[in-house]
């Protein structure tokens, strides 16, 4: 039985003891999808569209830390880090490779949150319309105005 005891202790010692939910906390850079405020893809970090809406979540939560993907450049980064010194809140380079998760920033709570909808979405929708306004013939615009 003693010997049992060491066994495990030496094989958590060697691999790391168990771990909860690892899948999930890879995606999300350290943290439980139930503490997640938002979190944005590197198409989203790399655009900075997304500035205005992340300042405001980050003001409505000012106890959540930020989590930042070290695989982007640090120029990619700096207004995030700029952003997180001026509302006070913490933040924390993680490196992941950039392969191993499509998430590149994460606000994240300390305890779980009630949020259901994580991803920052910015107006996709009307740009989307347009695009299909401008796709449609002269005709069909003119049948359009007239109904």
């Amino acid at each position: 039985m003693e010997e049992d005891k060491v066994g495990q202790y030496l094989e958590n010692g060697i691999t790391g003891g168990k771990e909860l939910h690892p899948l999930q906390k890879k995606k999300y850079l350290g943290t439980f999808q139930e503490r997640v405020i938002t979190s944005l893809t590197k198409e989203q970090v790399q655009t900075l569209d997304f500035l205005p809406e992340l300042e405001q979540k980050m003001e409505d939560h000012p106890d959540a830390k930020l989590l930042l993907n070290g695989a982007l450049p640090y120029p990619s980064l700096r207004p995030y880090i700029q952003l997180a010194e001026k509302t006070h809140n913490e933040f924390s380079i993680v490196q992941r490779e950039e392969n191993e998760t499509d998430i590149f920033l994460v606000l994240a709570a300390k305890q779980e949150v009630e949020s259901p909808d994580v991803k920052l979405e910015k107006a996709m929708p009307k740009q989307e319309e347009n695009q299909d306004e401008s796709k449609q013939s002269l005709l069909d615009k003119i049948k359009k105005l007239l109904n």
